[in-house]
């Protein structure tokens, strides 16, 4: 792990660390990267040797959707807040704040999520940036204030229920980010600048978006470009998982639960076909019965108490052949029971009228 990455006391980064984004709109791709400026541009232009706190290609949208949410503010009670707290006591107790706060910061770290990354290591590296000041007091407001300002987003209201916020759920169409006056109430002119570099090799037209204040501008930036684009948040319909699609056609989200999608449709196939056959045997069943009354009934000299009987007991039959189809729909007993049942009640009428045969 680099020195900046480790959460422990060392020389702090004298540079600035950005956070920075690449849309891919025709491979429908998302590359984020971390790291000093100059290392960034450095990858931009394809170089393997970059020094890069993250570097991550992900599938459109996954910024948005898996944007941090600490409507707890566990970022500032766990991760500023001790740290600005080992600013202002002596240096025998600064040991237990840090490591408190480093312990929480490399835990987020180690998600590998590239947001919580890049704030873990910033929030560390403002700390570092402060023990260098004399006047600590002072200095120790201000670093509160920058990595307030980048953690803040984390607590927006519009990420407790993402789902309204990405997409209408009528249309399923994205919704285009508006910047409302409560999604800046606590955000500083500073905090709402977002820069665009061109670092491509030469006619390259990559376009990339840099922040270093405020994750608030970055939302703003990728919420927007989805809908100029027309692009549309959908929720598959195997796994819940909602993801960026051209269509609103498109239900599924990857290979793997179209494989679920289709196994769950055979399955659900099968048990059809298995429904059809009782019910086809059921339905069969009862027209055998029928013919064989009106055979009855057509047969001179047919004792008559024989053909009331059969008249009963197909009616028995009827009522307890329609109560195990409910059972079976209730999934409280197999089709193949229903069926041995079935074949069992053939017995019964062909008793019935052999019975009327030998008298």
């Amino acid at each position: 792990m680099k020195p900046e990455e480790s959460f422990v006391r060392h020389k702090p980064c004298g540079d600035r660390i950005v956070f920075a984004l690449v849309l891919d709109r025709r491979k429908m791709k998302e590359r984020i990267m971390a790291g000093k400026a100059s290392q960034i541009f450095l990858g931009l232009n394809g170089n393997l040797d970059a020094e890069l706190l993250c570097d991550v290609t992900r599938l459109l949208g996954t910024f948005l959707i898996d944007f941090e949410n600490d409507m707890q503010g566990d970022w500032n009670k766990f991760g500023i807040m001790p740290l600005y707290n080992a600013l202002h006591v002596n240096r025998w107790k600064q040991p237990e704040m840090e490591q408190q706060a480093g312990d929480f910061l490399r835990e987020k770290y180690a998600t590998l999520d590239p947001v919580r990354q890049y704030a873990a290591v910033r929030v560390w590296n403002e700390y570092l940036n402060t023990r260098e000041y004399r006047e600590r007091d002072a200095a120790s407001e201000q670093c509160v204030n920058r990595v307030g300002g980048l953690t803040a987003a984390f607590q927006s209201p519009v990420f407790q229920n993402r789902d309204q916020v990405l997409f209408d759920e009528d249309t399923g169409r994205a919704r285009r980010f508006e910047l409302s006056a409560d999604f800046f109430k606590q955000v500083s002119m500073e905090d709402t600048k977002i820069e665009l570099w061109y670092p491509g090799r030469e006619n390259s037209q990559t376009e990339c978006a840099v922040v270093y204040d405020s994750f608030y501008p970055m939302i703003a930036y990728y919420a927007n470009r989805l809908a100029d684009w027309g692009l549309k948040f959908c929720k598959c319909k195997v796994c819940g998982k909602i993801f960026l699609a051209e269509s609103l056609r498109y239900e599924i989200c990857s290979e793997k639960c179209r494989k679920a999608q289709a196994l769950q449709n055979k399955r659900e196939f099968d048990a059809r076909a298995r429904e059809n056959n009782y019910d086809l045997l059921y339905k069969n069943e009862c027209q055998s019965w029928r013919n064989k009354i009106k055979r009855a009934e057509r047969t001179e000299g047919f004792p008559a108490d024989r053909l009331l009987k059969m008249l009963e007991v197909f009616e028995t039959f009827k009522k307890v052949a329609l109560q195990k189809k409910k059972l079976i729909r209730e999934h409280k007993m197999l089709p193949q029971e229903f069926m041995d049942w079935l074949y069992q009640q053939s017995s019964v009428i062909m008793g019935l009228v052999e019975d009327s045969q030998k008298r």
